[in-house]
């Protein structure tokens, strides 16, 4: 069965008692190197097209709807989170973590192919399913292989994905539209895909639960369709032109509302529910879940709206405005990943309150300084030529930062306070309900521009008064991700508790189970 199919044993949580989960230290690192690059390709993934939204807006002749290329990724991996991280709990870790890689390659091929706006959507919502069952699943062998000392300097690597996405994405978006076309920025996911498929497949064994449960297949179901129907109104309403007050509207809205009763009607009494909402009831989890929920909002519509806001309105005509978007997403993406990396250390040495509250605090507070843009507001005003004292860019480097914090501090108490046998289930409701947050915020967000910019632009007779009222409609959208980023602070004032420190963890105070473990990476990894 290979060196990593650790299925011995009786007890749920076997593969948290056992070093690398069975795997041989050699293999657990090459575990992570396979899912460093593949979280590095969907880290890319994302940066790179918001980079080029512009270019693909004007090349495709349809500004209207871009946004909902970043929609469609966000709805389709939102029924997907859940689902593969459900999988990942009653089968092979490894092999569900391949087949969202297979589906997101596919779905990237196809996306560079498309001819037209409405294919490009369609492509990238099948890039978006096989996406999302690459972070929750990654995150959950990762805590399935480590003990939490190490499982938190581990997540800390991870981010450092991110951090090289962070540091090539936008570059590489903006390299390839000035000597290709828009089509490379999927094409380019290809060898990274494959390179950590390779190392999965001859490297890992099948890295089985312990406890073979049954899928929820009805709960998947109703899951699909309250959010599939949810999300299928919203893009009528801001794209196709339904009013709020359509039959068409009103009927899909009550489908949803239905459809979503149903949902929790049957999770609550499912034995082994797609999603346990039980864990709601363990206040760490409860308190993620809110935070994330809301945080989702922000971290998918702030880098689409800024994007759109640099390329479309302050730059419409620049032939540079895509390196011009590359840098200002630098502002707020290089401070994001810099926090994130050092969370993983702080926590070590502070609880998951004190953390992810300041930093939550921070972003709200400095993203309020996003609602006062004027049309000759400059994208940045550098002091020493590197450090921004003004602009645009001023709020974004804490904003980044902070929500950096906050990212990491969630994704390790949601690790280190989950019970074994739901590690993935509860990764995969956070995911869940942060990728739900960017797609709902993101299609409404997208409602409330185009209804706000006909209100605020009524009766506007000079292309200057027309600009302005843009820009006001931006300045509100902004205000409302900063509203968002403050209610997911007071979410994190529930938070109690800190990552393990002691060999002999309390259960009553969410101890993952993992007492007496030594830290098998404490002489490969920097303390």
């Amino acid at each position: 069965m290979g060196a990593g199919d650790p299925t011995t044993g009786s007890a749920a949580g076997t593969e948290r008692t056992r070093p690398f989960g069975g795997l041989s230290e050699i293999s657990a690192l090459l575990v992570l190197v396979g899912v460093f690059f593949a979280i590095l390709m969907g880290a890319m993934d994302s940066l790179v097209v918001a980079t080029v939204l512009p270019t693909i807006a004007r090349d495709l002749h349809e500004v209207d709807g871009v946004t909902f290329v970043v929609s469609a990724y966000l709805i389709s991996s939102t029924i997907a989170i859940p689902i593969f991280a459900r999988l990942s709990d009653i089968a092979s870790r490894r092999n569900v973590f391949l087949a969202g890689l297979v589906i997101f390659i596919v779905g990237s091929a196809l996306a560079g192919l498309s001819q037209n706006l409405t294919e490009l959507i369609v492509f990238r919502g099948v890039q978006g399913f096989g996406g999302g069952g690459v972070f929750p699943v990654a995150i959950a062998m990762v805590a399935v292989l480590f003990p939490p000392a190490t499982r938190t300097r581990v997540t800390g690597i991870l981010s450092g994905a991110a951090g090289v996405a962070i540091v090539l994405g936008p570059l590489v978006g903006s390299a390839i539209v000035s000597v290709t076309t828009w089509r490379w920025v999927f094409y380019i996911n290809l060898p990274f895909g494959a390179l950590a498929i390779l190392v999965l497949v001859f490297a890992v064994g099948p890295l089985r639960a312990s406890v073979r449960e049954r899928f929820d297949t009805a709960g998947a179901a109703l899951l699909s369709g309250w959010v599939g129907t949810l999300m299928f109104a919203l893009v009528q309403v801001a794209d196709a032109g339904w009013a709020w007050t359509d039959p068409r509207t009103l009927g899909l809205l009550g489908s949803a509302i239905a459809l979503f009763g149903a949902f929790l009607a049957w999770e609550l009494r499912a034995s082994q529910p797609l999603v346990p909402l039980r864990l709601m009831g363990q206040r760490v989890l409860a308190a993620s879940s809110g935070a994330m929920l809301f945080t989702g909002v922000v971290f998918s519509a702030l880098i689409t709206f800024l994007s759109v806001f640099v390329g479309i309105v302050l730059l419409p005509n620049n032939p540079n405005s895509t390196a011009d978007v590359r840098d200002i997403i630098y502002f707020l993406a290089v401070p994001l990943v810099a926090g994130a990396a050092l969370g993983g250390q702080i926590l070590l040495r502070v609880s998951y309150r004190n953390m992810i509250a300041t930093g939550l605090l921070a972003a709200g507070l400095v993203g309020l300084l996003l609602t006062h843009l004027t049309p000759t507001t400059p994208l940045w005003v550098l002091a020493g030529g590197f450090l921004p004292v003004g602009g645009l860019a001023l709020p974004l480097v804490p904003m980044g930062f902070g929500l950096g914090l906050s990212l990491s501090g969630v994704t390790i108490a949601v690790q280190n306070e989950s019970p074994a046998a739901d590690v993935g289930a509860a990764i995969g409701l956070t995911r869940f309900l942060q990728s739900l947050g960017g797609a709902v915020g993101i299609s409404l967000l997208t409602v409330f521009e185009a209804w706000r910019f006909g209100v605020l632009s009524q009766g506007a007779t000079s292309p200057a008064a027309v600009e302005s009222a843009l820009v006001n409609t931006y300045n509100e959208i902004f205000l409302v991700l900063a509203i968002c980023i403050l209610l997911a602070f007071a979410f994190s004032l529930l938070y109690v508790g800190h990552v393990p420190r002691t060999s002999a963890e309390d259960p009553e105070e969410g101890g993952t189970g993992t007492a007496g473990m030594e830290d098998p990476l404490r002489t490969t990894l920097p303390p």
